[in-house]
This record gives structure tokens, sequence and C-alpha cells, in this order.
């Protein structure tokens, strides 16, 4: 698929995938979320869907509107489950050496404390933050499939940035 076609695609699909996760949760925020993150994942895998060229525009958004409602899904799924149960990856600690226990606390905790951090942002500046540092899409893909303005991404983002060096950094403050 292009991206031409997905942007075609995305102001359609947009308010289904919100309706399920609305339905689902019951919550505005929980089904934008759904929303962009169907989207965000559907545009990661968009040059592996097909979109024949015969087909017209809606014929094209019928084809690819099953997988996005099955995306949709199965993340209020997933959602659900974080929200309820919280699992870590953990080894078993016979087969960890003490360096590995150390190495492994650490970086729980700074991934910890970068969460904690990242969770104080909008839920707005949380997306994009997550789909330029989780999902690695440039500033472009990020306004193709949000539909907010390439400066206004690039603004949000700089501001979330700026947001997270000042909680993980206040001046005169501890680390």
């Amino acid at each position: 698929m292009t991206q031409q076609e997905f942007e075609h695609i995305v102001p359609r699909l947009r308010p289904r995938l919100k309706d399920i996760g609305r339905q689902f949760f019951g919550n505005e925020e929980m089904a934008e979320d759904i929303a962009q993150e169907t989207l965000m994942r559907l545009w990661m895998l968009r040059e592996r869907i097909d979109c024949n060229a015969t087909l017209s525009k809606k014929e094209s958004q019928t084809d690819i509107e099953p997988l996005a409602v099955r995306m949709a899904k199965n993340l209020c799924v997933s959602e659900w489950r974080k929200l309820k149960v919280r699992q870590g990856n953990v080894l078993p600690i016979e087969t960890m050496t003490h360096e590995d226990i150390q190495r492994d606390v650490e970086l729980k905790e700074q991934i910890a404390r970068l969460q904690r951090a990242v969770s104080q942002l909008k839920p707005a500046e949380q997306r994009l933050f997550r789909m330029r540092h989780e999902a690695e899409m440039d500033i472009q893909q990020i306004s193709a499939v949000t539909g907010i303005g390439v400066r206004s991404v690039s603004a949000m983002l700089s501001t979330a940035k700026r947001k997270l060096l000042e909680i993980l950094y206040p001046k005169g403050g501890q680390q």
C-alpha cells in the first residue's frame, strides 16, 4: 500500500476504530489510544498490505477494514490485560549471575523511571513520543498516521522531550 493510499483510508477508518475502543473501554481517551495504536501498526505493515491498484479507493478501504478492526479488537484485549495484570520477563534467578542481576535491576529501574516520566506527559505527547522513539517513525510518518500537521508533530515532540528532561533532571534536584 502506498503512503497516499494509506492517507486516503485513514480518515475513514479512524471513526470505526475509535468506536471499537469506546465500546470496549467506555472511555474516549482509551478509544483514541486504540485508534492511534492500530493506525500506527497498520502504517508499519503498509508495505506488506496489498491494495490492488485496479480497485477503487472505497474497495481498498473495504479490504483493509477487517484487518484494522481485528487489530483494534486485539489491542483492546491486550490493553485490558495490561491494566489487570502486570507481567515481567524475568529470568529464573538460579541461571543469572550477580552481575546479570545487578544489570537487570538497574535497567529495570531506568526503564521504570523513564516510564514514570513519560506517564506524566499529556496523552497526545505520550503517543507521539512512543511513535517516534519506540516505533522509530519519522515526523512525516507520524503526521500521516495521526492526521496532525508536520510542524505540530515536531513542536509537540520537542515539548515532550523538554518536559521529560525537566522531569528526569530537575534543576537542583535529585536524578
